[in-house]
């Protein structure tokens, strides 16, 4: 399986640490015989901070490198490609999005052979949460998290999701750019698999998202599975990183 992350200009100083404890998280469940991989157009810097076993990858320039854009919304997380082995099972992560302990949920996605993609649930779905992509959007599609998604062996997204950036590319000024088009398209690309039932969604009571508007009645992660500390400031990591130290403490030791 590949597990990969992007980090990208000023979110390298502010969210290495985050990015590194994402990681281990997720090598703490899955263990190390699976590739770990990410990319960024500083690579040196980040090569400082993480273990050698994780593949640190130069983002590429040229005609190779479709979503190699500067903007607001977080089109790089997909660059050079949205798939880069259709022959393995797929995993996106943000770098905010820690694992706590082993995801069964995820075990059965990828036993169950009518499903493609999994993805995480939003907190409270509006129409904000697709970005200016909720002009494309329909009563069908999905209110979904772009901040964990997986792609099943010889399932691939790309066609879909590259069809809504192109159409984003024509039809969305600079100045209307938001944070959530990235996800928007994404969400209106799995519209059809939602509608067709390929499409899993994590159960959103154990794979949360909190924040300073989002589930802030947690006060603890015993129950939970998987959290996303979400953007701007990602308060949720800072408020459980003594947790996440205690689960991570063998994995922090080592560098």
């Amino acid at each position: 399986m590949i597990f990969r992350w992007s980090i990208w200009g000023d979110h390298i100083s502010k969210n290495i640490e985050l990015l590194r404890y994402s990681i281990l998280s997720f090598k703490k469940q899955f263990g190390n015989n699976h590739q770990y991989v990410v990319y960024t157009d500083n690579a040196e810097y980040i090569k400082r901070y993480l273990d050698k076993t994780v593949d640190i990858r130069q983002f590429p320039t040229g005609e190779g490198s479709l979503f190699r854009i500067t903007s607001k919304a977080t089109w790089l997380k997909w660059c050079p490609s949205s798939r880069m082995d259709i022959d393995q099972t797929e995993f996106f992560v943000d770098s905010d999005v820690f694992l706590l302990k082993y995801p069964k949920e995820i075990d059965l996605f990828l036993s169950n052979p009518d499903m493609k993609f999994a993805i995480m649930d939003e907190f409270f779905g509006q129409s904000w949460q697709h970005g200016t992509m909720r002009k494309k959007a329909t009563l069908d599609t999905p209110f979904v998290n772009a901040g964990f998604f997986i792609q099943k062996t010889r399932c691939d997204i790309s066609g879909d999701l590259i069809k809504e950036f192109e159409w984003w590319q024509k039809n969305i000024k600079s100045d209307e750019q938001t944070h959530h088009d990235e996800q928007g398209a994404l969400a209106i690309a799995l519209t059809k698999y939602f509608i067709s039932g390929e499409l899993y969604i994590l159960p959103k009571d154990t794979y949360v998202l909190i924040g300073e508007n989002e589930n802030t009645n947690i006060s603890n992660l015993d129950d939970i599975t998987l959290f996303h500390a979400v953007y701007p400031n990602h308060s949720a990591f800072y408020k459980f990183k003594n947790f996440l130290d205690n689960i991570l403490y063998e994995q922090l030791r080592i560098k």
